[in-house]
């Protein structure tokens, strides 16, 4: 049974529900936040080695660290952003189309990777120039965005359904599931 529709022979079906915008632009707000997180995260977990050798030589300048992770932050973000409208428009093909498009939707946090994995090798195959390389390294983090924010997206989605399912069961009378 589909959560969003909530109609049954007393209580028909409403034509507008506000709840679904709301829902989905908190969703898609918490993957954007979760994403720049997670970005800045990963930046903070492969710089402390270099950090942690700063702090030894005591030429480690904290305000400068710190400014470098608000950078990747604000990296993560605009990252988030760019890849939010792509999302939105793939959930909603998702959500209307066939098995085909449900395939896709779950092939996409495994083929994103992959593609930027990809994007890595033949960045070593081909010519080494800055305009190259800044190409190949924005369209990386914008796959490993989309991975996060996909996942994140329909994790959201599945907590919902599941605490949807949960009160349905206790409403019922059934207890546990």
């Amino acid at each position: 049974m589909n959560p969003y529709v909530t109609a049954t022979f007393d209580n028909p079906a409403p034509v507008y529900n506000p709840d679904s915008r709301l829902w989905a632009v908190l969703r898609h707000a918490l993957s954007i936040a979760i994403t720049t997180a997670v970005i800045t995260m990963a930046f903070m977990v492969v710089t402390l080695p270099m950090v942690a050798v700063f702090l030894i030589d005591e030429d480690f300048i904290f305000s400068e660290y710190a400014e470098t992770v608000l950078w990747a932050a604000g990296m993560g973000f605009t990252a988030s952003l760019l890849i939010s409208p792509v999302a939105f428009g793939f959930e909603r093909l998702v959500m209307r189309g066939g098995r085909a498009w449900k395939v896709l939707a779950v092939c996409a946090p495994v083929a994103t990777p992959v593609a930027a994995a990809l994007l890595v090798v033949s960045l070593a195959k081909i010519q080494h120039s800055a305009a190259v390389s800044d190409a190949v390294g924005i369209a990386i983090l914008l796959f490993m965005s989309f991975s996060v924010y996909w996942l994140s997206l329909w994790s959201l989605s599945a907590v919902r359904y599941g605490a949807w399912r949960l009160i349905q069961r206790m409403s019922r009378g059934r207890g546990t599931p």
